[in-house]
């Protein structure tokens, strides 16, 4: 089963930092590009499609409005579609998209559906609720972590109920007995992260401390090892999460004091590599060796060979990786590099002639400083 999680957002119709079902996504987003496009609206959304496990396996910018795409669905279907990919990896891509179709009812396939330009509100192309805001993220930095760290622990609730129903079905009391006292080590958990949340945050590290034991509650671990590096007490959440889990989470936050901080007592070549890219030191981020490569810093490695101008090398680090973003900014900055080199040809015929056309050098030097400065914030 695969799963959305939107991120940075113009529109506040959808979810921020919570993880929902990929159909669910489909939905939403299928709902809000039909009422975009009947108000002329656009609105831009990040995301990541995660498994199970949440490991990211996608991610992107979804333009709500822009009537490139009818859903989220159709979306990744036509960015995939604009990779050019070896035939091993299009067999991956192509595995990867049936198992998205798998996910969503035929009515939400591509295939399935067309959008009049002019649609009347009450369409029954789509279902769902439509959102009136009840989704706005109001939630701490923290909060957010625990969502998506503890995302598992609404789900085994949900499991937990659904079978619950069967087990008495079939008067199975003992089975009942057994996942009521689940059900009860669940909800005292979610107090916990209740009293976290309002920012009783030591009164839970010292109950999950006395938990941390227990292989039955994952989920407890992960909440616990998110509270200490709140906290900043990184030896114990290295003791609870390991140093690798650590040095990813501390990146995830972006905070780069954290991560310095982190590595006066845990120094390791990955940890140098993330710090050099937050402050942007991109020859710094190349030098270094011996960096666990995870996928997020395959694409930090690319950005910092794009940004240093090693446009092929940077083609190469992320050609197999599906993330629509960085590939749209090699395109975006080789298309501008090669409008800047066109400039400063313009500019030099320019000058040779004779008479020169001072106003013309001027206006060509001006439009090639602008195109340089674009190419910077790239």
């Amino acid at each position: 089963m695969f799963f959305v999680m939107f991120l940075k957002s113009e529109t506040k119709e959808v979810p921020t930092f919570q993880k929902i079902s990929f159909q669910e996504a489909c939905e939403r987003t299928h709902e809000l590009e039909r009422e975009y496009r009947q108000q002329e609206k656009i609105a831009s959304i990040d995301f990541h499609v995660l498994n199970e496990e949440n490991q990211e396996l996608y991610a992107g910018t979804y333009q709500l409005g822009s009537h490139f795409a009818m859903n989220l669905l159709d979306h990744i279907k036509k960015q995939l579609s604009q990779m050019n990919l070896k035939p091993q990896q299009e067999a991956i891509k192509q595995s990867f998209l049936k198992k998205l179709y798998n996910e969503v009812p035929y009515r939400l396939h591509p295939e399935a559906i067309e959008f009049p330009e002019k649609e009347e509100a009450e369409s029954t192309l789509t279902s769902g609720t439509p959102s009136k805001g009840g989704y706005i993220s109001k939630l701490s930095h923290l909060h957010q972590k625990m969502i998506y760290g503890g995302s598992a622990l609404s789900v085994l609730l949900l499991s937990i109920g659904c079978w619950t129903t069967v087990s008495a079905s079939q008067q199975q009391s003992e089975k009942i007995t057994q996942l009521e006292h689940q059900v009860k080590e669940k909800k005292d958990l979610t107090s916990l992260y209740e009293k976290a949340i309002l920012g009783d945050t030591e009164k839970a590290i010292q109950q999950l401390s006395k938990e941390k034991g227990n292989k039955d509650l994952q989920v407890n671990q992960d909440v616990y090892m998110s509270l200490l590096l709140e906290e900043k007490e990184y030896k114990e959440a290295v003791k609870v999460g390991g140093e690798q889990k650590v040095e990813d989470r501390l990146l995830e936050k972006g905070d780069v004091q954290s991560l310095k901080t982190f590595l006066e007592s845990f120094p390791s070549s990955t940890g140098t590599f993330d710090v050099a890219y937050l402050e942007q030191r991109w020859e710094d981020v190349l030098s270094q060796k011996g960096v666990r490569m995870t996928e997020k810093r395959q694409r930090m490695k690319g950005y910092a060979l794009l940004r240093t101008g090693k446009v092929e090398e940077a083609k190469k680090q992320v050609n197999h990786l599906q993330d629509e973003r960085i590939h749209q900014k090699i395109k975006q900055y080789e298309q501008v590099q090669k409008e800047i080199k066109d400039l400063q040809k313009q500019i030099e015929e320019e000058q040779q002639k004779d008479p020169k056309n001072e106003s013309k050098i001027q206006s060509l030097t001006e439009e090639k400083q602008k195109k340089e400065r674009t190419l910077n914030s790239i």
